[in-house]
C-alpha cells in the first residue's frame, strides 16, 4: 500500500477519545488520508461494504454489536482484501490468538504507546501480522506454536489459505484475487513452509484443526 496516495481509514470504536487517538496514529502513517468513523459493528460493516475506497480498518472488539468475534468475522468476510487491525483493552493471549485466527491483520492493545501503534500499522501495511508480546504467559506450547504459525502468514497468504480450505484450485484463486497463477503457487509454497507441512492437503488439514472452533479462516 503506497503512503503517497490518499488513504481512507475506517475507525470503528465507540469511544470518541480513542477515535481521536487513532486519527493521530493514522496521521503519522499517512501523509494524505481521509478518516471515516463509526461506533457500532453494524455501522462498520455497512461502511466497509458500501465504500470500496477503504484501505485500512481499526476495529474495537468491545463496541456495540460485536458479539465476541462475530463482528470481526463478518467484516473480514465482507472485505477480504482490506487489512483489519483489532484494537482492544483486553490483550490476553487467548484474545490475541483468536483475533488473528478470525482474520485480523494485527492486534494492538489500547495500552500500546502511540509510537508503538504507528510501528504496528506500518508493519501491517508492509504485509506483516502484528501481535504484541502476550500479557498472559501461561499459554501452552501448542498454543504458542499455533499463534506463531498463524502470525507468520501474510494477509494475502491467509486469504489464499482460506480459499484452499474452501477447495478452490490455483486457477480459481488467481481469478478471484486478480493475480497470475504463478503468484498463487508462490503463496502456496510459502504457506506450506510456514505451516511446516509438505502438501496443500496437509495445509488444509492443519488449517481446519486450527480453526475448528470457528469453522473458517476469516
Amino acid at each position: 500500500m503506497s503512503e503517497s496516495a490518499c488513504q481512507t481509514v475506517l475507525i470503528a470504536d465507540d469511544h470518541p477519545l480513542f477515535r481521536e487517538a487513532l486519527q493521530r496514529v493514522g496521521g503519522e502513517v499517512f501523509s494524505d488520508h481521509v478518516f471515516r468513523e463509526v461506533a457500532t459493528s453494524d455501522e462498520a460493516l455497512a461502511m466497509a461494504t458500501d465504500d470500496d475506497s477503504v484501505d485500512l480498518i481499526f476495529l474495537d472488539l468491545n463496541m456495540p454489536g460485536m458479539d465476541g468475534f462475530s463482528g470481526l468475522v463478518s467484516l473480514r468476510n465482507a472485505v477480504p482484501s482490506v487489512p483489519i487491525i483489532v484494537v482492544s483493552a483486553t490483550d490476553d493471549s487467548a484474545t490475541i490468538r483468536e483475533a488473528i485466527t478470525c482474520g485480523a491483520s494485527g492486534f494492538m492493545p489500547k495500552s500500546l504507546s502511540k509510537d508503538g501503534m504507528v510501528a504496528a500499522v506500518r508493519y501491517v501495511l508492509e504485509g506483516g501480522v502484528f501481535t504484541p508480546e502476550p500479557a498472559d504467559q501461561s499459554v501452552s506450547g501448542a498454543d504458542a506454536r499455533l499463534t506463531e504459525s498463524i502470525s507468520q502468514l501474510t494477509h494475502q497468504q491467509r486469504i489464499v489459505l482460506q480459499m484452499l480450505v474452501a477447495g478452490q484450485s490455483n486457477k480459481m484463486i488467481a481469478y478471484e484475487l486478480n493475480i497470475v497463477e504463478s503468484t498463487v503457487k508462490a503463496h502456496v509454497s510459502a504457506i506450506l513452509r510456514k505451516l511446516n507441512v509438505h502438501s496443500r492437503t496437509q495445509a488444509v488439514i492443519k488449517a481446519s484443526k486450527i480453526l475448528s472452533a470457528l469453522g473458517r479462516l476469516s
